[in-house]
């Protein structure tokens, strides 16, 4: 990517890859649960981060065989690579986060009364 905003449009796409991968898995262990069995809350958030951590992990793992191939140079250094995993958790997180939050929310709200 050949542009002045490259290092903050890195990070971006990487925290939105974070955020969109994590908030598609979640919804995919309750789609596969007849398979894998119900996992318990805090099972289902580590495994989501988890995976989440690991499809970012893969993705540059594609950036280095890209650039040892293709001769594409998209890795500028080990810095950056680490900056993008980084990236990654953190837009995991802040969808995890969320959901937690959301969860919460529904669940007092769902509370009947006390008397």
């Amino acid at each position: 990517m050949r542009t002045p905003w490259r290092q903050q449009l890195d990070f971006v796409m990487h925290y939105s890859g974070g955020v969109a991968i994590s908030f598609f898995l979640w919804h995919a262990l309750d789609c596969f649960a007849h398979w894998f069995g119900r996992l318990t809350p805090f099972a289902r958030y580590l495994f989501t981060f988890a995976l989440a951590c690991t499809v970012g992990l893969f993705w540059e793992f594609a950036e280095l065989f890209s650039d040892v191939v293709y001769r594409t140079h998209i890795q500028q250094s080990i810095h950056e690579t680490m900056r993008d995993l980084i990236a990654d958790a953190t837009g995991a997180l802040t969808t995890l986060t969320l959901t937690w939050m959301v969860r919460c929310f529904t669940m007092k709200r769902d509370e009947p009364a006390a008397p």
